[in-house]
Order: C-alpha cells, then structure tokens, then sequence
C-alpha cells in the first residue's frame, strides 16, 4: 500500500506509486466513494451555482432558481461524470461501473433505479446534441444547467429569442462546473480497480 505522501510533487508521488504499487478498489467501493463524493459536491456546491446566477448582472430578471431545486443539477452532474467515466475506463468495466453508480445513486436519493438510468440516458443524449462537435463534458453540463432550469427566458432579448446561453454567463458557469467532476487523472496514478 502507497502512503499518502501529500508533501511529494506529483511526479514523484508517482514515481513511488510504481515502485510500491498502486492500492488496489473492488468496482462496488468504486461505486460507493463515487457516488458520495458527487453527493456531497452537490450539496455543498450547489448554492454556489444558484448564488453566481441570481447574481449575474447579465440576466435581465433574477432567475428562479433556489438552493432546494437540486434535483435537476443532481442528475446534471451523475450524467456528466458517467460520461467521463465511459472515457476513462475499459470496455466492460464501464457498463459495471456506471450501472453501480446509477444503482448507489437512486439508493442515496431515495429514486427508482430504472427512473435515475432514463433521466440520464435523455441528459446524455440532451448534452451531446448541445455541446456538438465538442466533446467537453463541463461546457456541456453547463449548457444542459440552462436547459433544464429554462434559463433562456431571464436573459438580454438578443440571447433570449435564440435560445442560447449568454457567453459570459456560460463561461463562469462553466469555471463552477469544472469543480464538478470526478478527477480522474489522480484517481489513476493512485489506485487500480481489482477485477
């Protein structure tokens, strides 16, 4: 087991990471830390979300958007993070891996697992539809964050009418959004899922 050697740079922590090996996590704990830990950026970065676009001086009206309307944003974040996840890891133990966490997801939010499984089967299709030919995963939740709380209708008339976020809106949103995601890059140079 590799010692948590937070005083390290990267590239040595690494380095002592191959020599020592990587610690090992079954799929089911994977699942477990996963869904946990989006669950509570949720909760604690959700008010952050609603704080920056109730005060953004780029919307003409103050978006209705409230701290206990989580839901949507809930679901926001599993899809986008699920996305990631199909890209970073190996045929076959994605579909495991992302069937487990839609599972301790819909446990943890009290929802059917067949419910949370449509809901972000539609805002994986809704976010890649609005974010082609980009592939960027953050851009595209904060793009499916407008559609799915309306806000189009707060905005200047000119952004309003065409149904598209107001750019500089969308790029501090986007900054938030980016807090969002699982990081992937750490996980790997510290862990190896066991089969």
């Amino acid at each position: 087991m590799v010692p948590d050697l937070p005083h390290l740079r990267t590239d040595q922590a690494r380095m002592i990471s191959t020599i020592f090996g990587k610690k090992k996590i079954t799929e089911e704990k994977l699942a477990n830390v996963f869904v946990n830990a989006l669950l509570e950026l949720i909760d604690k970065g959700f008010p952050a979300i609603v704080a920056e676009l109730k005060d953004s001086p780029e919307f003409v009206t103050e978006p209705g958007i409230e701290t206990e309307d989580a839901t949507a944003f809930a679901l926001i974040v599993l899809a986008g993070n699920l996305m990631e996840l199909k890209r970073q890891l190996p045929p076959g133990q994605d579909r495991r891996l992302v069937s487990l966490s839609i599972s301790k997801f819909a446990q943890a939010t009290q929802a059917r697992t067949s419910e949370v499984e449509q809901h972000c089967s539609r805002l994986n299709n809704l976010m890649a539809r609005l974010n082609q030919p980009s592939k960027n995963t953050v851009r595209a939740m904060s793009l499916a964050l407008f559609h799915q709380y309306d806000l189009f209708e707060h905005q200047k008339p000119y952004f309003a009418e065409q149904r598209v976020p107001d750019p500089i809106i969308l790029k501090r949103v986007s900054e938030l959004m980016g807090f969002f995601i699982w990081d992937w890059d750490s996980f790997h140079d510290q862990y190896r899922i066991a089969s």
